[in-house]
């Protein structure tokens, strides 16, 4: 089971659609579904489950397209900063020793987001199948953080 709670819907967000993709995602009747987008409206940051990691990770991209933002829910069975502890252990040697520095001061604070997003950033300047295969594994890690880009899957 993974939970995904929706952050905010941007100006412009499609909530029928995020009522209809929520119910198509998480298997939510269609009252359950309106209530979780009205509170998203309401800024009160619902929370829904889902099966699996992958089923997560899809939901928010289908999210994403509509103008919601979500991300993994931290909780018992998730912790950002252990996930991204361990996602920098992987690529520490494909960092610069400072950019590995500021990604790690970055998590210590909290700053998940910031700093897989400046890990991404200096690896995708540099372009061999190691790095490919490092920011591949690190955008599935960006997906739960709610950071997801066009044409991310």
């Amino acid at each position: 089971m993974q939970t995904v709670e929706l952050i905010r819907a941007e100006v412009g967000a499609k909530k029928v659609s995020c009522t209809t993709t929520l119910q198509a995602h998480c298997g939510l009747g269609l009252a359950a579904a309106k209530k979780a987008t009205d509170a998203l409206l309401e800024k009160k940051c619902p929370r829904v489950s889902l099966q699996s990691a992958e089923s997560a990770r899809s939901l928010i991209v289908s999210l994403a397209g509509l103008g919601v933002v979500a991300r993994f829910a931290e909780g018992p069975n998730y912790n950002p900063q252990e996930r991204l502890t361990s996602a920098l252990a992987t690529v520490q040697a494909l960092l610069e020793p400072e950019t590995l520095r500021t990604c790690e001061s970055l998590s210590t604070h909290g700053e998940w987001e910031l700093a897989l997003s400046h890990c991404l950033a200096h690896l995708s300047m540099r372009t061999n199948a190691t790095t490919a295969s490092a920011v591949k594994s690190l955008g599935q890690l960006a997906i739960e953080f709610g950071i997801v880009g066009s044409g991310q899957k």
